[in-house]
Order: C-alpha cells, then sequence, then structure tokens
C-alpha cells in the first residue's frame, strides 16, 4: 500500500470522508449518497475525484461511471475513514460528557422481542435521566443490527446469538433465557407430560426469521440429534408468530419473555430448558467508540449486574490475549449470567 505523507493527510476533508462512506453505505450508488446526506449528486462526484487525486490512488472500480466496487486499497480507506469519524464524534462526546442534561442522539440497533419485551422499562428509566437525549431505536434481524453496528451507524446493538462480530466490536453477555414451545389447548402435545424435541419436529413449526449469515441453534440442535424440523413459517415478530400458531399453521418457538400469561391464556407454553441450549443476550458497541457517561449509564440500567470493570476487561481481554498476558482459556471465562425471569429491571 502507497504511503502517504502528513500534507496528503492535511488536504483531506472531513467532508470527503462523509460523502466516501455514503456511497460505500448505499450500493455504490452516488445518487442515493447524494440524496441520504442532502447535497447534490455533481458535488460528491467532484470531491471523490479530489479525494481520489489527492491520495494518489483509485478507491473504487468502475465500468464507465458506474462505480462498480472497492479496490483493496479502497478498503482500507474506507475503514480507516469511519475510524477517522468516530473519532470527531468522540471528541464531542468527549467535550460535552461533562454537561449535566446532555442533548444529541443516542441510536441503538435491537430484535422485536427485545425492543418490545426487555427495554420498555430500561428506556423509561433511561429517558428520566436523560430527558434531552433522543432516543433513535431501530430493528431488525441480528445480521442487519450487527450491519448497522459495523457501519458505525448505531451506538450500541442489542441481540442474541452466538455470532463472531469481529475483532473491531466489543460484545458484552448480558442475561440467558429459555425459548417457549406454544401450542393451542386442543393440540396432541398437551396430552403428553413430558415433550421431547422430537415431538416437537413432528409437527409443522413457527419461528424465528434467521437471516442468511445467522446459524439457529434450534435447526442445529436438531440436526445433531438426528431430527429435520419442518420450519413451515417465520417471522421477527413474536406476536405475529403467535397469531399464526393461533391460526393453526403449526407449533410456535418464541422466546420466554414474550409470552404473556394473561394476553395468551389460549394458548399452553412449555419450556425448552431441558431439550434447547439457553440464548444469550448481549450488548456491543465498536472498540473506537468513547463511551460517553449516559451510554455507561444506559449499560448499568440494562444489565445492572455488569460493572465497569466487566466491559473494561472484555474491551482489553484480546489485546492481553495477544499479548501473552493472560491464558487463552481465561479470556473465554464469562461470568455467571443471570435468568432474564431473575432479572430486575
Amino acid at each position: 500500500m502507497r504511503v502517504l505523507n502528513l500534507d496528503v493527510y492535511t488536504a483531506m476533508k472531513l467532508q470527503q470522508l462523509n460523502y466516501l462512506i455514503a456511497i460505500a453505505d448505499n450500493n455504490l450508488s452516488i445518487t442515493s449518497a447524494a440524496a441520504k446526506i442532502h447535497t447534490s449528486q455533481p458535488g460528491i462526484s467532484k470531491q471523490l475525484r479530489l479525494l481520489e487525486d489527492e491520495l494518489q490512488t483509485k478507491i473504487f472500480e468502475r465500468n464507465g461511471k458506474l462505480l462498480t466496487g472497492l479496490t483493496k486499497t479502497g478498503e482500507e480507506v474506507l475503514n480507516r475513514a469511519r475510524k477517522v469519524l468516530q473519532e470527531v464524534e468522540n471528541i464531542k462526546r468527549l467535550t460535552t460528557d461533562t454537561i449535566v442534561s446532555p442533548s444529541g442522539r443516542f441510536s441503538i440497533a435491537t430484535t422485536q422481542t427485545q425492543a418490545q419485551y426487555v427495554l420498555p422499562q430500561v428506556f423509561l428509566n433511561f429517558h428520566k435521566q436523560y430527558p434531552n437525549l433522543k432516543i433513535d431505536l431501530q430493528q431488525g434481524s441480528t445480521e442487519q443490527i450487527v450491519e448497522l453496528l459495523k457501519k458505525q451507524q448505531v451506538d450500541f446493538a442489542i441481540a442474541s446469538g452466538n455470532e463472531d462480530l469481529g475483532p473491531d466490536i466489543v460484545k458484552i453477555p448480558c442475561y440467558q433465557w429459555d425459548r417457549l414451545i406454544l401450542f393451542p389447548h386442543e393440540h396432541e402435545l398437551g396430552d403428553l407430560v413430558k415433550i421431547t424435541l422430537e415431538d416437537v419436529t413432528k409437527y409443522p413449526l413457527v419461528g424465528y426469521h434467521v437471516g442468511e449469515k445467522e446459524r439457529s441453534s434450534f435447526v442445529s440442535t436438531c440436526e445433531n440429534n438426528g431430527l429435520e424440523p419442518n420450519i413451515i413459517f417465520t417471522a421477527r415478530d413474536a406476536d405475529v408468530i403467535k397469531t399464526y400458531v393461533r391460526r393453526g399453521f403449526g407449533v410456535g418457538i418464541i422466546a420466554s419473555m414474550a409470552f404473556d400469561q394473561k394476553a395468551d391464556r389460549d394458548l399452553i407454553s412449555y419450556s425448552t430448558k431441558d431439550i434447547l441450549p439457553r440464548c444469550t443476550t448481549w450488548l456491543a458497541f465498536n472498540k473506537n467508540l468513547f463511551l460517553a457517561k449516559h451510554m455507561k449509564d444506559f449499560i448499568e440500567l440494562f444489565a445492572p449486574h455488569i460493572s465497569e470493570d466487566d466491559y473494561k476487561q472484555q474491551l482489553f481481554s484480546e489485546y492481553l490475549t495477544s499479548m501473552e498476558l493472560i491464558p487463552d482459556t481465561q479470556a473465554d471465562l464469562q461470568p455467571t449470567l443471570p435468568m432474564h425471569e431473575m432479572w430486575h429491571i
């Protein structure tokens, strides 16, 4: 890779880096990027040319005027541009962190289950502490949430699963939960004293949507036991799953916190704690994010059993392991996590 001198770095503008990221995040469409950040297409094109001239390299592959991909150098420039702009945001947060009631935007990406059944009370308590902060809650699949986090479009991500988020992401395990099997009162499963995984897979199933890059622990467990589940309907919303179970589509599988004893009394719920592995909900953020006071306070509200020392240790464990200051086995140790039902917020 070409070594750049200080004069080149000085010549680059933050605006140019913003434009570069906007193009990359909008399917390499300059038109879409311009619309997203409310500027003109010719303006972005001009600044992109100036940036490539200053760097003396091509950032994008082209087919005529059409951008078709990032060059190898371009990928590195994009990654570093994201870090530069994150540091600019960190400086702003650093200078406002002592303000008693800061304003601005606090963004979190999460799943429907967390947004509807776990976070409302957390956000209510958080809003009382920070009434001038605008909370931006974005929902999606785990795959979509992780993508938003890696592009630094959100501050925090909250989801479940065993995904490896990469070396640039701090992932804090927060609590565990079991899944529930749901079926109407008249269903044949209701006649069984103890339900096994084999019993469940005899029927059509309705469960959560899993992204292309995700791996369902339910499906993996079935396969490990020589079973082939017949999943006929998936959705991201637990209430949608319950609706289709009521309509007779099949046996439902949802998160335990999404079941309401009163509202869902027309359905029978059966815990999977003895037949499926427990799920872990985690909170994640970029390593180069400056954790402002309101962010630390949010973590305390969301997972009061996780101390600041805990996530600092998580932040530095990879570095310490690489330096052989702590063994790999110690770096992988997780604190005992509470179950959601026992977890008071």
